[in-house]
């Protein structure tokens, strides 16, 4: 999986984190972004917490640190769950059977 970047727009703030020049094109696709960032939003077509490279996860703390003293004074967060929710308290999780 990979976020295909020929020709394509990035759309309003994307930021490529990581991209990769393919040494021979697949489907005219000479560019992939493996990582992408917009606003608070951060996704990966890898699992980097696999990986040894420790930034991905100093990047998502940051982000979540400013995402959390930005949102402070805007309402009422939500506690996080002191134990994980079964899935049939999840009403908007599609049902897999």
């Amino acid at each position: 999986p990979a976020i295909l970047m020929d020709d394509v727009d990035a759309g309003q703030d994307v930021e490529y984190l990581s991209v990769l020049t393919l040494e021979e094109p697949v489907d005219q696709v000479k560019r992939v972004a493996v990582a992408a960032k917009q606003g608070q939003l951060l996704v990966t077509a890898f699992h980097p917490e696999l990986t040894s490279d420790l930034r991905w996860h100093a990047l998502f703390v940051q982000m979540a640190s400013q995402h959390e003293k930005a949102s402070k004074g805007k309402g009422q967060q939500k506690d996080f769950p002191l134990s994980p929710l079964p899935l049939v308290e999840i009403p908007y999780l599609p049902s897999l059977a």
